[in-house]
């Protein structure tokens, strides 16, 4: 198909749902309103188009004189029009990819890649093995639609896709086009706005259905895209390796969220744990039927019979009802057994039969992997069986791992509060803080004996729901406890403290359960992170932890904020800046550093390509580890698809691999990169001088609350965390990075994406560094 024909075909499939929409307008509202909404739509295309001044004036006209019900109902006929003409446009995205073989950047043309580099098939297997890509779902509140209106876009979504099959006859057509005006109408009659704030386990409702989407539907085409290449350049990795995982903030977040309580974190984890045990079940059960091998033709390992025969009496109810139908089937007569086993885990809280770690479930898929491969089936030993095997190792019991994140502040008031019963003062200053902290880290006396009374919203209180959560569920649900607005090395400590009075860390025991990140998220922040960690290092108790957590310590970067300090010129080099220092303080403590990269879906939040982004990092940089964010606006237009989940997560691992082998020394030639430092130092110090002053302008705050709907954004039930900072008032200051730029976005004034760009390139062509940009 050319370029014309497919530009064709999505006209083509925008104006059937244009007319379908207006046809289930007229329905339901009266030909009469459609006769409005069409009028409206050729005015503003005259006025758009033509520049026609006489329809400019009838149109202004026109809603000037339209009542409150007929212009809400205009504004939500428009917004549905635009809703179905995106969907059609993901579909034919999805195709035109599809049709064009773009495989460039994919793990499909990687890995070839890396081969005619020089790499080895193990180089590569070693790359994955070292890799994991870790995407982050948050539900920051700038997802304004509703689940209920989503669930029907994806179904139109695939409604679409199947209309423009070739194999689709005209009869079928019709029947989808019936579907499809049952459905526009189903979307009309939804009301678009949520009437009540989501609580938090609303939000990990709505992001664990897309988690499971992709867990379902298109990590398994990546693992066999995987496994594919990797046979090419004779190599495999093992399926209880995953270089992908999820991780979730629902549930764990409690920065500037009242509403997110240690009895919420617990009924996330239950949630979560319960979507990933049905999960499994779903695919064990798919397993049992495919695995219908018999001993008449094929025999098992006597290890596993020997397991089958050890199952009758513990489960003697299991083989009461398959054990007649599934005699001599014995790869079925074990799944039976394990099937039984995830379904007591889900129901229980306790019972020796149930598993209670992924590890035992693993133990049993080997089981039958070995005896598979001792019996003539490799196929299936590297089929199905491999798949729920790279499953178990991706999602655990847990689905998605859980992060904890809390404000610097919290801490140390806990901390304030238990020296000050101990009948120690607090230190208020930062040098003798450190001392303080460090002296108790290096001693075993507890700050507070077990049942302290604890304040509302005590951090205590977390690491002890934290700790058992743990014991009940495994350490896999949890790994990363984010302290928001690091500023100095105590801000680090000062959390250490707390899970060590609750046994999280038990340095004497050799006991780290919990992994600590700093979030460095202001300017003045990013540019002291280099001494912040290299301090943080060098106290032994600390690096102790570190070298318990497998050497790893990871740090978190924030764009959101540092855009609305800085601008996005200073955000950006002041970013790139920090991940050098990064890589110099890894390489001088001997320590592997995991990036968290907290980015948002707009330029102005650190948004753009993927792969890119993980491939312009400073070489060294992404040594296999990495996570980023992935925040509510993004969601559904990147994993609301199966095939669009499936190419940005193959993008995103691709480029963590090439960076990990290929990417660990820099190729440029070091005196034109030292120039090219010094001109984006030049054009950073112009950008944010002219970006400081537009912020610090007085009648900015009046401005930008006039010119934007952020306070009517405020008030939308769009999200549970509130839009300004607990006890904070209506200045710049107060109003969290989110709103900031969802409010200049909303009207237009892209602040955040360009503000200050333009005087940073004048700078540095007035002082004829031009061409090293260039």
């Amino acid at each position: 198909m050319s370029p014309h024909e497919q530009d064709q075909a999505l006209r083509d499939d925008i104006r059937r749902l244009g007319r379908q929409l207006g046809q289930s307008i007229a329905r339901q509202e009266g030909q009469s309103f459609l006769d409005l909404v069409e009028r409206v739509r050729i005015l503003s295309r005259s006025l758009r188009r033509d520049g026609d001044e006489d329809a400019g004036l009838e149109l202004t006209t026109i809603l000037a004189d339209a009542d409150l019900v007929d212009s809400m109902r205009l504004v939500r006929a428009f917004t549905t029009y635009f809703h179905l003409a995106n969907v059609v446009e993901q579909v034919h995205r999805i195709e035109d990819l599809n049709l064009s073989k773009a495989n460039a950047g994919r793990l499909s043309d990687t890995i070839p890649s890396l081969t005619h580099k020089g790499f080895s098939g193990d180089d590569i297997v070693e790359g994955l093995l070292r890799s994991s890509l870790q995407p982050v779902f948050t539900a920051h509140p700038t997802e304004a639609s509703r689940r209920s209106i989503l669930d029907k876009l994806r179904q139109i979504a695939q409604l679409v896709e199947a209309r423009g099959s070739d194999r689709c006859t005209s009869w079928e057509q019709r029947r989808i086009d019936r579907r499809i005006d049952e459905l526009v109408d189903a979307l009309w009659q939804t009301d678009e706005i949520r009437r009540e704030k989501p609580l938090p386990l609303d939000e990990a409702r709505t992001l664990l259905y897309y988690v499971e989407q992709v867990v379902r539907h298109s990590l398994p085409s990546i693992w066999e895209d995987l496994d594919v290449a990797l046979e090419d350049v004779k190599a495999s990795l093992d399926p209880a390796v995953a270089p992908v995982v999820f991780g979730s903030w629902v549930g764990g977040d409690r920065d500037g969220n009242p509403n997110v309580t240690p009895a919420t974190t617990r009924a996330v984890v239950e949630l979560q744990r319960t979507r990933a045990l049905r999960i499994l079940i779903d695919e064990l059960e798919l397993l049992r039927r495919e695995l219908s091998t018999t001993e008449l033709i094929r025999p098992a390992s006597e290890e596993l019979m020997a397991a089958v025969e050890a199952d009758r009496e513990p489960f003697a109810d299991v083989f009461a009802r398959v054990g007649r139908i599934n005699d001599g089937e014995w790869y079925r007569l074990r799944l039976n057994v394990m099937i039984q086993r995830l379904n007591e885990a889900a129901r229980t809280p306790a019972g020796s039969r149930r598993y209670t770690r992924p590890a035992q479930l693993e133990d049993d898929l080997r089981l039958i992997d070995r005896s598979l491969r001792a019996n003539d089936g490799s196929l299936l030993a590297d089929g199905r069986v491999a798949r729920v095997r790279r499953l178990v190792a991706t999602i655990g019991f847990h689905l998605a791992i859980l992060d904890i994140r809390e404000h610097t502040v919290r801490h140390h008031e806990s901390l304030g509060r238990l020296f000050m019963a101990a009948g120690t003062a607090y230190p208020e200053d930062r040098a003798g803080r450190i001392a303080l902290l460090t002296a108790e880290l290096n001693s075993r006396r507890p700050l507070s004996p077990p049942g302290t009374p604890l304040e509302e919203r005590d951090a205590l209180d977390v690491f002890r729901t934290l700790r058992d959560l743990m014991d009940e569920f495994g350490d896999e649900m949890a790994r990363s406890y984010i302290v928001s607005m690091t500023e100095g090395v105590d801000d680090i400590l000062a959390p250490v403290l707390l899970a060590r009075e609750v046994g999280l860390v038990d340095l004497s025991a050799g006991v780290a359960r919990l992994g600590f990140v700093p979030l460095f998220e202001t300017i003045g922040d990013l540019r002291q992170i280099g001494d912040t960690l290299d301090q943080l290092l060098k106290i032994p108790s600390y690096r102790r932890i570190v070298e318990l957590r497998g050497g790893v310590q990871e740090v978190m970067v924030g764009y959101s904020d540092s855009n609305k300090d800085g601008g996005i010129t200073t955000s950006q080099w002041e970013i790139h800046k920090a991940l050098r220092a990064i890589r110099t303080v890894a390489q001088s403590h001997n320590v592997r550093m995991r990036v968290f990269h907290g980015r948002g879906g707009s330029v102005g939040r650190g948004g753009g390509p993927t792969h890119e982004a993980i491939l312009s990092q400073p070489s060294g940089v992404v040594d296999g580890e990495l996570k980023i964010t992935e925040q509510g606006e993004v969601i559904a237009d990147k994993y609301g698809q199966p095939d669009i989940a499936h190419r940005n997560l193959d993008l995103a691992l691709a480029a963590v691999l090439e960076a990990t082998v290929a990417k660990q020394t820099s190729d440029l030639d070091p005196d034109r990169l030292t120039l090219w430092s010094d001109t984006m130092e030049s054009m950073s110090a112009a950008a944010f001088a002219v970006y400081r002053s537009f912020v610090e302008d007085p009648s900015l705050p009046a401005y930008f609350q006039t010119s934007t709907p952020v306070e009517e954004l405020g008030a939308l039930n769009i999200g549970s965390r509130p839009a300004r900072r607990s006890g904070g008032g209506s200045s710049i200051d107060d109003l969290r990075a989110i709103p900031w730029v969802f409010g200049w976005t909303q009207s237009r004034q892209i602040i955040p994406g360009w503000f200050g760009v333009g005087s940073g390139l004048a700078a540095v062509r007035e002082a004829g560094q031009g061409q090293v940009l260039a």
